[in-house]
């Protein structure tokens, strides 16, 4: 299901974020400074004024950029690392409910997967797993066998048994 290039391509894409985010904010805290030296150079008294405002801008950009751009990203990023590289659980049994409507695991939009793994169809034998929701819906429909590979409850690779 996921893929090295999957994860370069999230990657790449932290990286033009990173810039988008810390260049609005910088050049802010940068023209501030500037004109603070130069209105103290010239005797000025409303350089620090422009600065403080300046500094206070740019760093609320870049937190707003931070949390609604960035973020998002860094956090799948990190998700795809998981799934990839990270400890993964094995567990056979049969599916027995796929969610319609996407839920929050961690940060991510997933969908939540109801599998059975007992032998009787006991409620207490029901395990819950996440698959995400940037992939493609799941193909499996309800009451076949499958076998899951998982990291932290989120599906890292779903086939049938």
């Amino acid at each position: 299901m996921y893929t090295e290039a999957d994860r370069q391509a999230a990657q790449a894409e932290s990286r033009k974020r990173w810039i988008v985010t810390v260049f609005p904010g910088a050049v802010l805290v940068l023209a501030g400074i500037v004109v603070f030296i130069l209105c103290q150079v010239q005797r000025r008294d409303w350089g620090w004024v422009f600065a403080c405002g300046c500094t206070i801008l740019g760093g609320a950009c870049a937190i707003f950029l931070y949390e609604v751009y960035l973020r998002p990203v860094l956090l799948y990023v990190r998700h795809l690392s998981n799934m990839l590289n990270g400890r993964k659980r094995e567990v056979t049994g049969m599916l027995t409910k796929v969610a319609q409507v996407t839920s929050d695991k961690d940060g991510l939009d997933a969908y939540s997967v109801t599998v059975n793994i007992g032998e009787k169809d006991a409620p207490e034998d029901e395990r819950l797993f996440y698959y995400d929701a940037q992939l493609s819906r799941l193909a499996i429909p309800p009451g076949i066998r499958v076998r899951i590979l998982s990291n932290d409850k989120m599906i890292s690779d779903i086939r049938e048994a």
